[in-house]
């Protein structure tokens, strides 16, 4: 597992999927792997190969579309393609799936469209060229030379300058980047990101017992603790996500950050009503799988989510927050 905080990445061990937990930045300047297995690739004609990059300073991201932390950092990779495409720089995305909804192309077709992503993207849904660059977090920044070395790696968020002074030194540019703040400041974020399925541990309240498989669950007088939730009506835990099957349910969601994003979804559009602190309810439609803003405010401190839905079938995720 990386040191970073674990607010700035989703990070995945390689032992999970590989059998390894080898560290990418020990390989220092050494030959990047080809890309391997991928599915397919959007964004382009013809498929990438390394060898076919070579003579270029390439970046290569791994993302995923429904994490937040990929999702903040396309606007700036955008614009480095933009900017230095034309004196030598290739952006390349590797989009290896953390959630089953994401290995479907027209799943991630659609949000390449909603983020306005300019650059090739491959599709990894066998994690294969995950393995073979001994990858382990979402977002992960790989930059190569011109001869295809890695010579830097960041994981996470919070590198744009180091990462674009990286670029304009190898595109042999002089003077240093122009732009600033492209890092969001996230030191503010107190809670961890949740999981609801049962692929990971839960911080579901121990009052209501969770378990596996199919439940009923009822909120309790006190509310859950910091970091916790707790759930209203019949909800089945699954291996990825927490499905609801009664007519309706609710969750309450105690947390400590100014944002709160949710991955959910619905098999037809139902819409949530939603609370925060006990104030004015307001209506979120939830339908296809992707993340959700629940809380889009500028104030990090404690807050306790409520919502209800109105019909069986939401499916929550995961939550994460800004």
């Amino acid at each position: 597992m990386t040191d970073i905080a674990p607010n700035s990445r989703r990070s995945l061990l390689l032992g999970l999927l590989a059998g390894t937990g080898l560290a990418a930045s020990a390989r220092g300047a050494a030959p990047a792997p080809e890309f391997l297995g991928l599915d397919g690739w959007l964004n382009t004609t013809e498929p990438l190969t390394l060898a076919g990059l070579r003579g270029k300073v390439v970046l290569v991201d791994f993302w995923t579309y429904s994490c937040i932390n990929c999702r903040r950092t396309v606007p700036y990779l955008n614009r480095w393609q933009a900017e230095y495409g034309g004196a030598g720089l290739q952006v390349v995305g590797i989009h290896t799936p953390e959630f089953g909804f994401e290995r479907a192309r027209p799943n991630v077709a659609a949000a390449i469209r909603e983020f306005g992503i300019r650059y090739p993207v491959g599709q990894d849904n066998a994690f294969r060229t995950w393995r073979a660059w001994n990858n382990r977090a979402w977002p992960a920044f790989y930059l190569l030379d011109r001869d295809g070395r890695i010579v830097l790696l960041r994981e996470g968020e919070g590198h744009a300058t180091e990462l674009e002074a990286a670029i304009r030194g190898l595109l042999g540019l002089p003077g240093a980047p122009a732009h600033r703040g492209d890092d969001p400041d996230l030191s503010g974020i107190r809670s961890p990101e949740i999981y609801f399925g049962g692929k990971h541990p839960t911080p579901q309240d121990r009052a209501q017992s969770p378990r596996r498989g199919e439940g009923a669950y009822a909120f309790a007088s006190s509310g859950p603790r910091l970091d916790q939730y707790q759930l209203d009506g019949r909800w089945a835990r699954e291996e990825e996500a927490l499905v609801l099957r009664s007519a309706t349910g609710g969750l309450r969601l105690r947390f400590s950050a100014a944002k709160l994003h949710l991955v959910a979804s619905a098999p037809a559009p139902q819409s949530l009503t939603l609370r925060v602190d006990g104030g004015e309810p307001r209506r979120l439609v939830i339908d296809r799988p992707t993340l959700y803003t629940l809380l889009d405010g500028e104030a990090y401190g404690e807050h306790l989510l409520e919502f209800t839905a109105e019909a069986p079938g939401l499916a929550l995720y995961s939550a994460t927050f800004g």
